[in-house]
């Protein structure tokens, strides 16, 4: 009997540690995944990274930087982008429906004509950012206020 408890608890540590070792392989290999809805490149080094049209709705961005990263046109709707640094990240009429942009840095980020609707952007540094005909309607902005439809540019 101890021999066969012993054998047990072995074999929960060999599995443990095989489980560890896959997630590990996982994280690491995430990052070099393609663009793709849903891709989970959470806390990957994306910087200046050509993402132009991209289709990445769904995805995880949390804590990943994309400073200096072209994201023209891409759908980054339902994304989660929490802690994100997006410093001068093109994001010309980039689609950010419902995206979770709560802390993100978005200073100097280029998001003209961009749709941001639904999005939230609460305590999201948008310092410099230009949002030039940028839609804001329903977007929790940084100070917390619901921003009201047909909102361009400012939310009112």
């Amino acid at each position: 009997m101890i021999f066969t408890a012993g054998l047990k608890r072995a074999s929960i540590f060999a599995a443990t540690i095989v489980l560890l070792l896959a997630a590990t392989a996982t994280a690491n290999a995430a990052c070099s995944d393609p663009a793709a809805p849903n891709v989970d490149w959470s806390g990957c080094d994306k910087e200046r990274a050509s993402l132009k049209n991209a289709d990445l709705t769904g995805a995880n961005l949390t804590n990943a930087n994309l400073t200096g990263a072209n994201l023209t046109g891409a759908d980054l709707s339902d994304a989660d982008l929490v802690n994100t640094l997006l410093t001068s990240a093109n994001l010309l009429v980039a689609f950010l429906h419902g995206a979770d942009l709560t802390n993100a840095y978005l200073g100097d980020a280029n998001l003209k004509g961009a749709i941001l609707e639904d999005a939230n952007l609460t305590k999201a540094d948008l310092r410099r950012a230009d949002l030039t005909s940028a839609d804001l309607s329903g977007a929790t902005w940084i100070d917390g206020r619901i921003c009201a439809w047909r909102s361009f540019r400012v939310c009112k």
